[in-house]
C-alpha cells in the first residue's frame, strides 16, 4: 500500500511511507524485515520508506532509481547515518561532494545540507537512520553555487 504524500511539483515525498510498520514481523523483543519486504522504486520520484519508529529514531531506507536524487536539504535537529547497500552516486554533505558505492557509510550532522543523487545505471538503495526525534526536512536557505569534490578514504 502507497502511503506517501508527494509535492507533485518537485516530486519530492514530502513524508515517509509507514506502510511497513503495521504487522511486522515480531521477536519477542523487536521486529523482522527483509530487503525484499522493504525496497521499493517509483520511476517518478526517490521512495522513502520507514522500516522502524522508535521514540527517539527513524530507521529508514530510500530506493533512488538512476538519474533520481533525495534533494538538497537539511535536519536542523537530527543527525543522519546513510549505510549505501546497492547501486553507485554522488553524496553531497555541505560544500563537499563525493562518490558513494556499496559498503560505503556517511555520517550526515544536523543542520548540514546533504543530498543523495544515483549517478549511476543501477538501483540505489540507501539505509539510514535519523537521530532524535522529531526529524523535521528542511529547506536550505543558501544552498552552495560549487561543491567541492571529495574522495571517501576506502
Amino acid at each position: 500500500m502507497q502511503t506517501e504524500i508527494t509535492n507533485e511539483i518537485g516530486l519530492i515525498p514530502l513524508q515517509a511511507d509507514t506502510s511497513l510498520l503495521k504487522d511486522p514481523k515480531k521477536f519477542s523483543n523487536g521486529d523482522l524485515k527483509t530487503l525484499k519486504d522493504i525496497a521499493q522504486f517509483n520511476p517518478r520520484f526517490f521512495v522513502r520508506r520507514r522500516i522502524f519508529l522508535t521514540d527517539s529514531m527513524h530507521f529508514n531506507i530510500y530506493c533512488i532509481e538512476p538519474g533520481q536524487s533525495n534533494p538538497l536539504h537539511k535536519h536542523s535537529g537530527s543527525d543522519e547515518i546513510c549505510y549505501f547497500v546497492e547501486g553507485t552516486g554522488d553524496v553531497i554533505v555541505g560544500n563537499e561532494i563525493a562518490a558513494v558505492e556499496p559498503g560505503d557509510c556517511v555520517h550526515i550532522p544536523k543542520d548540514v545540507g546533504h543530498e543523495i543523487i544515483n549517478t549511476g545505471t543501477e538501483r540505489m538503495i540507501v539505509v539510514l537512520a535519523q537521530s532524535p526525534l522529531p526529524c523535521a526536512h528542511e529547506k536550505v536557505p543558501n544552498p552552495p553555487t560549487e561543491f567541492h569534490r571529495v574522495n571517501l578514504s576506502r
